[in-house]
């Protein structure tokens, strides 16, 4: 028999395991919002509305419930026996990639206050390539997430094309704001450019906590002696 001691060890071995499947459970859920805004820009650039509300209504769900498993998670660190560093490590990872989520919410939020059908055809393809870009970077986020906790290649690799990745997306924001604001010069309403351009505000933001995300991850590696 174990001695209380080697049981306690145990025990918080257990709980992180299962806390660690949560984390994995809601980072899941941030992938698959940002697959579905990758449908909702597509949509949105070929002017159709109504399937741009109803993909807006379905990211706003999928961003409630990671929303919920956020919360369940924290909740079970609070009666966990999880060391105090490994706790706020998740806590860092939940919050930061939880405001993916909530970024890209806010994005299509925006951009519903817009008519794309007024957007000049340039802009839209530059929303559909930006966020093209957002979806490579969340694949580099995943296999970073992967190289943790199965081992498959290395954490420091993926980390840092998450980070280039992030990089490359920030100079097209800038283009596409200049865009924006050129046009904004002659648009005929304000909300149209406004909104756009807060919209890929958000979308670059977005972009930054994943490249956040990844650098948490990679300083879990590191205490965990991974590379």
């Amino acid at each position: 028999m174990f001695g209380t001691g080697h049981v306690a060890v145990w025990l918080a071995r257990q709980t992180e395991r299962e806390i660690i499947g949560s984390c994995e459970k809601h980072l899941t859920m941030i992938f698959a919002i940002v697959e579905k805004f990758k449908i909702f820009i597509e949509k949105y650039s070929q002017n159709n509305i109504e399937e741009s509300r109803y993909l807006a209504n379905e990211i706003s769900d999928l961003e409630r419930e990671a929303d919920r498993i956020k919360e369940g998670i924290i909740e079970n660190l609070m009666k966990s026996a999880i060391h105090p560093m490994d706790q706020d490590e998740i806590i860092k990872l939940i919050t930061v990639s939880d405001d993916i989520a909530a970024h890209i919410k806010s994005a299509t939020r925006k951009l519903l206050y817009t008519s794309p059908q007024e957007v000049p055809a340039h802009i839209k393809s530059g929303l559909v390539s930006i966020v093209n870009a957002l979806v490579e970077e969340k694949n580099a986020l995943k296999e970073t997430i992967d190289a943790l906790s199965a081992k498959k290649g290395s954490v420091r690799v993926m980390a840092e094309k998450t980070e280039r990745l992030e990089e490359s997306i920030d100079d097209m924001r800038v283009d596409l704001l200049a865009q924006v604001l050129k046009w904004g010069d002659s648009s005929k309403y304000v909300s149209n450019w406004l909104m756009l351009k807060e919209s890929i505000e958000n979308i670059e933001t977005a972009s930054d906590r994943m490249e956040d995300t990844a650098d948490v991850l990679r300083a879990m590696a590191i205490l965990r002696g991974k590379q």
